[in-house]
């Protein structure tokens, strides 16, 4: 289910008197941030929604609103079944496990815009770090900040031998937003790497991705751009879109918003529309998907959060694992519940494992290492 979705459904369920306390936690955190506005100006008009804000601050929002495991995220209370059917995106009233409160137990921060670039020679650039706003590369290569922080790559015209290429990695724990030098925008997921030439020369503009990345592709019906991720190629002239590609998962997702991709692997060609998800499954059958939730589970990544659409507990740690730098252990069988429903990045990770468990699965952080319990 759509986030929107989500707010219509948690307003509706207050105004019904049928939330639960998770529910209403969730309902006045988004209250005071103001993310629930348009849904109540529907549901109540203007003046009834003044009303619902005063009493955030006396009676019934004043009993619920200090939260008992921190902050509460955006739609954030996580519920698994045992199969699609068993969904519920809020979380149902149940007794929870906590974690340990063990002062031997650290939190760990959530992940930041940190990225390294490494140029021809070795040169490495730690991109968190630098405070210069223009940085020189090699020979008239250079690192500019635009107005809104991000780093533009300004490439050079100068003759060169051969195409030479550059590497932006953002770590474990890192995503990086960058602009290619020519406009092209790209968001870097955490453990992932884009390489670029020094330099788009020719008929084409050609990128090669390891991990995740969300591209606004700039128009140049000259140049055509392609991405290179696993063993596929997807060809775009000017459009957004997201690529998966990480090693630890078993396809490589592209997941088109606006524009047109075509999707390229050996003999076999498709192309994607705006709101569809294409892959090749493991036998080697083009597929494609749309599914409004899944979409948006795609990108949620970019926009700041987690989303997860029906997804094993696996799936949910492997994101887990990369955006916080830790290392994901099973002890006992692998619960076979589904996961749906949205939680923040920027929360830390006790706040997100305490989330996690209203779904009844249980965890042991020490130091970097987390377990799944049974």
């Amino acid at each position: 289910m759509s986030q929107k979705k989500q707010y219509q459904e948690l307003v509706r369920r207050y105004l019904e008197n049928k939330a639960t306390d998770e529910e209403l936690e969730v309902f006045f955190h988004l209250l005071q941030q103001g993310k629930l506005k348009s849904y109540l100006d529907q549901a109540l008009g203007k003046e009834q929604q003044s009303l619902l804000g005063q009493e955030d601050g006396h009676g019934k929002a004043a009993s619920v609103i200090s939260l008992r495991w921190g902050r509460v995220a955006a739609a954030a209370v996580l519920v698994a079944g045992l199969g699609v059917g068993g969904f519920w995106y809020f979380a149902q009233h149940q007794k929870s496990h906590p974690l340990p409160t063990s002062q031997k137990i650290k939190d760990i921060q959530p992940g930041h815009n940190h990225a390294i670039l490494t140029i021809v020679g070795g040169r490495h650039l730690d991109l968190d770090s630098q405070s210069n706003s223009v940085l020189v590369l090699q020979g008239k290569s250079r690192l500019v900040r635009n107005k809104s922080g991000e780093w533009v790559y300004q490439g050079t015209d100068e003759p060169e031998p051969g195409i030479t290429f550059n590497v932006l990695s953002a770590p474990r724990g890192g995503q990086f937003p960058f602009v290619l030098e020519d406009g092209t925008r790209v968001w870097l997921n955490a453990a992932s790497s884009l390489t670029f030439p020094t330099s788009f020369r020719g008929s084409s503009r050609e990128v090669t991705l390891i991990g995740e990345a969300y591209f606004e592709v700039a128009q140049d019906a000259r140049k055509t751009f392609v991405v290179h991720a696993g063993n596929q190629g997807i060809q775009v002239l000017g459009t957004a879109f997201n690529v998966n590609a990480y090693p630890d998962e078993s396809l490589v997702k592209t997941t088109l918003i606006t524009g047109s991709v075509r999707l390229n692997k050996e003999q076999s060609s498709f192309l994607l529309g705006p709101g569809e998800i294409g892959f090749w499954d493991s036998n080697g059958k083009e597929e494609k998907i749309r599914d409004e939730d899944k979409v948006e589970a795609a990108v949620s990544w970019k926009n700041g959060y987690f989303s997860f659409a029906e997804d094993d507990i696996q799936i949910v740690m492997r994101q887990i694992s990369r955006w916080y730098d830790v290392e994901v252990r099973y002890e006992g069988p692998i619960t076979q519940a589904r996961f749906g429903g949205d939680i923040e990045r920027d929360l830390t990770l006790m706040q997100v494992l305490r989330i996690l468990e209203k779904s009844q699965v249980h965890f042991r952080l020490e130091g970097k290492v987390l377990t799944v319990l049974p």
